[in-house]
């Protein structure tokens, strides 16, 4: 034990290794906290998803200012799902690292859910080039990025076959539905070797009858390996309502099927919408408050939503009351 000198005054002085620990303490808090507003943070629940297609370019700064005025507007936080286009119009290739400043912009509002890439780019890479992307943009945004989605409607049958319109142009000519279970599984492997939170989006096609290779839950049970099933952070449903003639899916048998096959990993909705044709503002507003309402009763059902078409919606703000932008908060608000 250090002794303690009495001075002169009476005053009983601490030992310089007490006098400097509170200012040692408080170096190392702003330290960490430096440190953690870069890092993953937890995402509380209910998730209050939104989707940030690539309609717009994020890294315009007009369209990015307007985006945020909308999302900083929202009544709760919302979950980010940004799309990272692998092209430009131009068809040049995107580096990552240009999407760095507008990712740290929307994180300042909101959590971000990264999909480097998109089910509609999946057939466009090797499996080697898959996982090069993925590994591009963890080191360029990783600080920056909440959940990685390692698989986009990883079940659909168009993430394979010809590869004839891919920009930027495609080395390989085809890719098989092989290819796909190897890209989802290396990018889940490399994110959790990096310690990050991973998602899974499965999608829901009621066309999919039972015996098609393609159906969500044969697919899943056939090609998902357990190390996935026991290991995957979020699993999410992407179901396009308008493109099923209306059928309404029951959620409840839904997610009960899902939480026996990932018994630990959080369910919900990763998006829905109104895909290649806008819908009538009535149409919108009636399956925005529908789906962000969905809640089976399952252990760890956590919402989500991601309307697909947010950026195109619900930007630039609009306040008033029947504006698809009220529409939206309103439901996110609400949601449970």
């Amino acid at each position: 034990m250090i002794s303690q000198k009495l001075y002169g005054d009476g005053e009983r002085r601490m030992p310089r290794q007490c006098r400097t620990a509170p200012f040692v303490a408080l170096l190392v808090f702003f330290i960490a906290l430096c440190v953690s507003s870069h890092a993953q943070r937890h995402v509380p629940e209910p998730v209050h998803g939104v989707t940030v297609d690539d309609t717009n370019d994020i890294r315009n700064g007009v369209f990015l200012a307007k985006l945020l005025d909308s999302m900083q507007h929202l009544s709760v936080k919302p979950t980010v799902r940004i799309v990272y286009s692998p092209s430009s119009k131009d068809e040049r290739p995107i580096p990552a690292t240009s999407y760095l400043e507008a990712t740290r912009k929307i994180r300042n509002v909101g959590y971000v859910f990264a999909q480097p890439v998109d089910s509609y780019y999946m057939k466009c890479f090797t499996p080697a080039e898959h996982l090069a992307r993925f590994k591009d943009y963890v080191t360029a945004l990783g600080p920056s990025v909440d959940i990685w989605e390692v698989g986009n409607e990883i079940n659909g049958e168009w993430l394979y076959g010809s590869t004839k319109g891919c920009s930027p142009q495609a080395s390989v000519n085809s890719t098989s539905q092989a290819d796909v279970v190897t890209k989802m599984t290396e990018a889940f492997d490399y994110l959790k070797s990096q310690g990050k939170v991973t998602a899974l989006t499965l999608y829901y096609d009621r066309s999919n009858a039972w015996f098609s290779s393609n159906e969500m839950f044969r697919w899943t049970k056939a090609n998902v390996p357990a190390r996935m099933k026991t290991g995957m952070d979020y699993v999410l449903v992407s179901y396009y309502e308008l493109d099923n003639r209306g059928y309404k899916p029951d959620w409840q048998n839904v997610a009960s099927q899902l939480a026996t096959i990932f018994p630990n990993s959080k369910l919900g909705i990763s998006e829905f919408g109104w895909s290649n044709t806008k819908a009538p503002d009535t149409v919108i507003k009636d399956i925005v408050t529908r789906y962000y309402a969905v809640h089976p009763q399952v252990r760890n059902w956590v919402g989500g939503g991601f309307y697909w078409e947010f950026a195109i919606d619900m930007v630039p703000f609009d306040p008033t009351s029947d504006s698809l932008w009220n529409t939206i908060n309103t439901a996110m608000t609400n949601q449970k």
